[in-house]
């Protein structure tokens, strides 16, 4: 009996061993981003016309691993990735789409990766950049995992992934923001560091227009990080704008837009914890701009199925009042590459 409690007390040890080694190391190499980053800085900025009109989109492609017949494990379904092929096929539908719409000044893309064992390695931004050659890329992490251990059988493993901005216009400065909030240890090692991303753009009467790419939290089991994030969100713009620049935001808020009343087909989305954007947010002349016509996002529990899937809207643009939205729209695609919509907006600087 006593060798017994002693093999017992030995294989114990091990374990918790090995459980301090395994959490150890992951806390040592977690990516770990300054509050503010440069991306990248030009000595030759272009300069735009204020009063002129340009066009954007804000797409959260999913990694190319989210299309239509996909049902993630996250969300509870029972695939880790879809097959190398399948990724394959939806990264050229993405670019394919993207390349019909080349004459857009902005794309602000999210999910997108580079060397991810769940998109088999493929660099997505690159394989993007070739297809807009006349448009300048930049790129911000917000998902820098080494190895992600769920689910057990079949690890999701490393991922490198981010917020990837294409534009005509070549930016003074691109800098990274990191989000202040995050979950606690030990689980934040293998979680997103949110963040967003602006590019500056100078204007001919001495502003800019600042653009900005944004990838919100979710999951959060409160909302009160996605809360957290909107009070930070909320102090930057205002001080953009007080400056006198003009501020243009389009992402996956993984939140509602203050005034959605939905007009489209499908059953109500269910996370947990749901949460709007309150209409205290921001003050007066600050615009949500999105179209209810058409769903953005859906459940990635099982494969799409058109009035049957819990669909939302979570992809929009918020203007400073200096900004008039002219244009939006939120193209239908069926969800065939992503669990997300493109959404083309049209605005002027006012």
């Amino acid at each position: 009996m006593k060798r017994l409690l002693n093999y017992l007390l030995i294989i114990l040890g091990v374990i918790v061993l090995l459980a301090i080694s395994f959490f150890g190391y992951f806390t040592i190499v977690d990516y770990q981003p300054d509050m503010r980053e440069v991306v990248s800085q030009s000595n030759s900025p272009d300069t735009i016309k204020v009063g002129e009109s340009y066009t954007l989109m804000t797409w959260n492609i999913g990694y190319a691993g989210l299309d239509k017949e996909m049902d993630f494990f996250y969300d509870g379904g029972t695939k880790v990735r879809p097959e190398k092929k399948q990724v394959k096929k939806n990264l050229e539908g993405i670019a394919s789409y993207l390349r019909a719409n080349d004459s857009i000044n902005f794309f602000l893309l999210q999910e997108i990766d580079q060397d991810s064992k769940r998109s088999y390695n493929m660099n997505e931004i690159d394989y993007i950049a070739n297809t807009l050659p006349d448009h300048k890329h930049f790129f911000a992490y917000n998902y820098k995992v080494q190895f992600i251990p769920e689910p057990f059988t079949n690890p999701m493993g490393k991922v490198n992934a981010g917020l990837a901005t294409y534009t005509a216009f070549s930016p003074a400065l691109c800098e990274r923001y990191t989000f202040p909030f995050n979950f606690s240890w030990p689980l934040k090692i293998f979680m997103l560091d949110r963040c967003f991303m602006t590019s500056r753009i100078k204007t001919n009467n001495g502003k800019e227009l600042v653009v900005i790419n944004t990838h919100n939290s979710a999951f959060d089991d409160n909302g009160s990080i996605r809360k957290a994030e909107l009070n930070y969100f909320r102090n930057f713009l205002l001080a953009e704008y007080n400056k006198g620049n003009y501020v243009i935001v389009g992402g996956d808020f993984n939140q509602s837009p203050v005034g959605l009343k939905t007009e489209f087909e499908g059953q109500p989305f269910d996370f947990n914890d749901f949460v709007s954007i309150p209409d205290t947010l921001l003050p007066i002349g600050w615009k949500y701009s999105f179209d209810n016509r058409i769903a953005s996002n859906r459940r990635v529990v099982a494969a799409y199925k058109k009035g049957e899937t819990k669909v939302t809207l979570i992809d929009f643009f918020i203007t400073s009042p200096n900004i008039k939205m002219e244009s939006i729209e939120c193209k239908d695609l069926g969800f065939e590459f992503s669990d997300h919509n493109p959404v083309i907006g049209k605005f002027r600087i006012e």
